[in-house]
């Protein structure tokens, strides 16, 4: 038997003896857990399989709420997690229990086991939770999984199902460029991998240049692509809480929506989602549920209001600091507005940067998160200064004290934005109860 904190470190240590795997292995160590990939029949679940760059929690949480509202038993399967790996794994919108993913871990460890005196090798860190996650579901009967993808689309273990009910692709940008391309194109080409024949695919084609990719894909598997873009939607109402919209398409033509979120980014999430909803013959009349579904979705670390006045964002790459900016510029603000910033070595964070000194913050705080990943603080300085920055700069090396002071700097009618690299929405989580 394993403790929690045993079998986190057990996970935690994968990447150091073991690489990515095919999908020919991964469908064999499923299926040694008794799940299926390849299914000529009636799948067991209904697989809502969605890749992206940006926006693929969020879809993934919206369409969860949305089924969990209209009686259906879900599992969801996103990363990374902000805390604890079990939020990766939720049933029912509802983290599962560290009892359940004791025997989750237990399980697929004794299966690897047992591969690895076949010869056969070792899962990699995502295979492992992944296989978790689909013995929890199988475990909990649930009817639909939302699964997203870890990285990319083609390769990605999760493409192993080879009969989803529905796909999805949110947007594509420019990340991850030293594993799925340098183009637009060639990223495209790797997250629309994960169309199947004759599966219809979801995708937001407001990138004349990704839309075109995704819809070669989707003709040449003889799939229906219904595409999403801005002119399908009106926004009513914005405020600091969330933004309401009208539905300009599809079957919710002119029904109102609210997402809980103060960013039209989640509104095109949201629509995504609605969009995917037609598609579920047994769920698309619940007009009443979908409507709170959408408004009752809740996803950290997206536009999420922490605290009174303190909003945290996950921007972690160039496309999401170019959404958040546009967040951070519409947010109703009486007083000043702040930056606490940081980011790892592996994105972009020249682009990252500049684009933050393009706008009326008052004062940025930069730190580091407490990674080996964390790019240095006096780094950032310098980058911040080649931009000509003008707001004042406050460097605080540690993160949980940078937070501090910047919380302690702020007035009433002030506004702290925590933007950056997931890992610093993860420890600033522990800093902060929820609203």
């Amino acid at each position: 038997m394993y403790t929690y904190n045993e079998a986190v470190a057990y996970i935690e240590s994968i990447p150091k003896f073991t690489a990515k795997n095919d999908h020919i292995h991964t469908a064999g160590f499923l299926r040694k857990l008794g799940i299926k990939t390849d299914e000529t029949d009636t799948p067991k679940f209904k697989i809502i399989h969605v890749a992206g760059t940006n926006g693929k929690g969020s879809v993934c949480a919206f369409l969860s709420n949305i089924l969990v509202k209209s009686g259906k038993q879900t599992g969801l399967f996103t990363s990374p997690h902000l805390l604890r790996h079990n939020e990766r794994i939720r049933i029912n919108n509802e983290v599962i229990s560290d009892a359940l993913f004791l025997d989750a871990f237990e399980q697929v460890k004794h299966t690897v086991e047992r591969m690895t005196k076949e010869g056969l090798a070792h899962p990699s860190y995502f295979e492992f939770l992944l296989g978790m996650g689909m013995y929890v579901f199988d475990r909990k009967n649930v009817e639909y999984i939302l699964l997203e993808t870890g990285l990319g689309g083609r390769l990605d273990a999760t493409n192993v199902f080879r009969k989803p009910y529905l796909t999805a692709i949110t947007s594509v940008g420019m990340d991850h460029m030293e594993y799925l391309g340098d183009t637009i194109e060639e990223i495209a080409s790797e997250k629309a991998g994960i169309i199947k024949p004759k599966v219809p695919v979801i995708y937001w084609g407001e990138d004349k240049a990704s839309a075109a990719v995704i819809e070669k894909h989707a003709k040449l598997n003889d799939s229906l692509a219904v595409k999403v873009s801005k002119k399908d939607y009106k926004i009513i109402k914005k405020t600091h809480k969330g933004v309401d919209f009208y539905s300009l398409c599809g079957y919710y033509l002119k029904s109102a929506f609210t997402v809980p979120f103060p960013a039209e980014y989640q509104v095109q999430n949201a629509m995504l989602a609605l969009r995917a909803a037609e598609m579920l013959e047994d769920i698309k009349e619940n007009r009443e549920s979908i409507h709170d579904g959408i408004a009752g979705t809740r996803w950290e670390g997206r536009m999420e209001e922490a605290a009174p006045g303190i909003i945290f964002d996950g921007a972690h790459n160039g496309p999401g600091i170019d959404e958040f900016i546009h967040a951070f510029r519409e947010y109703p603000c009486e007083g000043r507005k702040y930056i606490l910033f940081s980011v790892v070595k592996d994105k972009d964070y020249d682009y990252m940067i500049r684009r933050l000194c393009d706008t009326d913050v008052s004062r940025i705080y930069v730190t580091r998160i407490d990674s080996d990943r964390g790019l240095d603080e006096n780094e950032m300085l310098r980058d911040f200064s080649k931009h000509n920055v003008t707001a004042e700069l406050k460097v605080v090396p540690d993160v949980r004290k940078a937070f501090a002071q910047a919380v302690r700097d702020r007035e009433e009618r002030d506004v702290l934005f925590c933007v950056g690299s997931l890992y610093l929405i993860g420890e600033l989580k522990q800093e902060v109860s929820p609203c």
